[in-house]
């Protein structure tokens, strides 16, 4: 059986895995756009504080462990840009040295993950804008941290922004999060956002809410009430999944671009399966698809996707929209439904 997996990430391995240890036979090839295999990604805010040494103590298997040690054709730098389902072929290009390539399938899984939005800011493109997604993007971060930085500014206050104020905070920078809505974390309650405030004033880290970016020039960001000096800034204003070049493909998609899969992480092609960020999540609440992405979902989605594709009847039986942040000295989680989301779930 021919295996093709697209990204070497967490749901990607994770699959890769099962498939070696239930089927003896398998040819696996997995294509990697980047040059890094399976690695911890919640882990980067970290390694920018400084409480993880280096960037590669989050890779939990290298590119050549697997080659040697599974037999696996894992390989880097290969991009995807189209899959045939009628010819059950995939078709990209080597980034190493420019050439095509055409690679045939019987099993597919895209795991292709998630990529930070781009903000369209007048002066996004300059090279003081960060995202913090990848492991050369944290490196390229830590290099221009220490050169005459000392205000930095985070436009965007989910967990990313939160965990890169704290941790940033800790290499004694002044720290700016700038939020467009009226609290931050926006998947908690308000109530709950609150005390995320008072521990931000408590810790030194300004909040600036209810404003909207709207240029970056001279060392200064600018919004629609104010402007703020900002030798560096980070965007983290989310993400969206990686599936644009399957467009053309036929493959059934959620309202923001990630692929709709069934209990057995199966798309609307058979044959081809998807997991992790790139896919919709089960929600055991609501009782339809949602996007919840996290790296334990990746993992979870992964295994089984790859125990179906190996042969095996299992099922994914969805998430309850759990997650836990901690911020400096406060950890808040939440699961389920907000009062927000139920309101709009049910027309309350």
């Amino acid at each position: 059986m021919k295996y093709v997996i697209i990204g070497g990430d967490a749901a990607g391995m994770s699959a890769a895995m099962q498939i070696v240890h239930h089927d003896e036979q398998a040819d696996i090839t997995v294509l990697e756009k980047g040059r890094v295999y399976s690695y911890v990604q919640c882990g980067l805010p970290y390694v920018v504080g400084g409480l993880i040494d280096s960037a590669d103590q989050l890779i939990a298997r290298t590119v050549e462990t697997f080659r040697s040690k599974y037999g696996i054709d894992a390989r880097i730098l290969h991009e995807v840009t189209s899959v045939d389902p009628d010819h059950r072929t995939v078709s990209g290009i080597n980034l190493q040295n420019g050439e095509p390539f055409t690679i045939p399938y019987d099993q597919l899984l895209i795991a292709t993950g998630a990529s930070p939005l781009v903000p369209t800011w007048k002066g996004s493109g300059i090279k003081t804008v960060h995202v913090v997604k990848t492991i050369p993007d944290t490196e390229r971060l830590l290099h221009d941290l220490h050169h005459n930085v000392e205000d930095v500014v985070i436009v965007g206050g989910g967990y990313i922004g939160l965990e890169m104020a704290e941790n940033i905070h800790r290499l004694r920078k002044r720290v700016r999060i700038i939020q467009r809505s009226s609290y931050i974390v926006s998947m908690f309650a308000p109530d709950m956002a609150e005390l995320l405030h008072l521990e931000a004033e408590h810790q030194g880290v300004l909040l600036t809410l209810n404003e909207h970016v709207q240029s970056i020039e001279n060392g200064e960001i600018k919004t629609d009430v104010n402007t703020y000096k900002a030798d560096l800034i980070i965007a983290s204003v989310g993400i969206r999944p990686n599936t644009a070049f399957l467009k053309k493909t036929g493959i059934q998609m959620f309202e923001n671009g990630a692929l709709i899969v069934n209990d057995k992480l199966e798309t609307s092609i058979p044959g081809i399966y998807a997991a992790g960020d790139c896919a919709t999540h089960f929600h055991l609440v609501k009782q339809k698809p949602d996007y919840i992405p996290l790296g334990t979902t990746a993992n979870k989605q992964g295994r089984i996707a790859g125990l179906n594709m190996a042969g095996k009847n299992r099922s994914f039986k969805g998430v309850a929209g759990t997650s836990v942040i901690k911020f400096f000295d406060l950890i808040a989680a939440s699961t389920g439904l907000t009062e927000k989301e139920a309101k709009k779930e049910y027309s309350l």
